[in-house]
């Protein structure tokens, strides 16, 4: 059996994190806020590289099976199915977040 036993120094090193974690300023562990412009390029680029993977794997199961073109279609439909579900997802946390920073102006 293998023993669970972590390195001393492994160990003190994690404490130094934590530590120097705790005395940070807190701006440093806020999440930076997003521009506007980077959220759209964000989802547009989801949607695209979505579409793109789901006809590339398609195309691909198309040539060596010799199913032209039903994979393609098939995965090209999955793959835009997945990038406006992330594209959806990220608006949705946007939206939170946004509501959650009114909420604390109040």
């Amino acid at each position: 059996m293998v023993e669970n036993k972590q390195d001393p120094k492994l160990k003190a090193l994690e404490q130094r994190l934590t530590q120097a974690r705790k005395e940070a300023p807190a701006e440093w562990r806020e999440e930076p806020p997003r521009s506007a412009m980077g959220a759209a390029f964000k989802m547009g680029a989801e949607l695209v590289v979505g579409s793109g993977v789901g006809a590339f794997i398609g195309y691909w199961f198309d040539k060596w099976l010799g199913t032209m073109p039903i994979f393609l279609v098939l995965l090209l439909m999955l793959g835009f199915a997945s990038g406006v579900r992330n594209v959806v997802r990220d608006a949705q946390r946007m939206q939170e977040a946004d509501t959650d920073a009114d909420d604390g102006k109040d």
